[in-house]
C-alpha cells in the first residue's frame, strides 16, 4: 500500500518562485525591447530617404556614389597586393 501524501500544508520553494520570477521578468522586458526595435525598424526606411533628400540628390544619386566610392576602395586595396606579387614573380624569374 502506497502512502497518503497530503498537499494541504505543501508550501512552494522560496528559490523556485524567485526563479519562475525572473525568467517572466526577463521574458516580458524581452518583449518590450523586440517591441522598441520592431518599430525603430519601421521608422528607418522613411527617415533615410529623407536624409538623403536633404543633400540634394536623389536616392539613386547617393547610390550611385557610394558604389563608385566602394570600387575605388576595393581597387585601392587590390592594386598593392597585385604588384606585390608581380614584383616577387619577377624577382623569381630573374634569378
Amino acid at each position: 500500500m502506497t502512502p497518503r501524501i497530503r498537499h494541504h500544508n505543501h508550501k512552494p520553494d522560496p528559490l523556485v518562485v524567485l526563479i519562475t520570477l525572473l525568467i517572466a521578468n526577463a521574458g516580458m522586458v524581452m518583449a518590450q525591447q523586440l517591441s522598441i526595435s520592431t518599430e525603430a525598424v519601421k521608422a528607418t526606411p522613411p527617415a533615410i530617404v529623407s536624409l538623403l533628400h536633404a543633400g540634394g540628390m536623389t536616392p539613386s544619386d547617393w547610390i550611385t556614389i557610394l558604389t563608385l566610392a566602394y570600387l575605388a576602395l576595393q581597387i585601392g586595396l587590390i592594386v598593392p597586393k597585385y604588384l606585390a606579387q608581380i614584383r616577387a614573380w619577377l624577382d623569381r624569374r630573374k634569378s
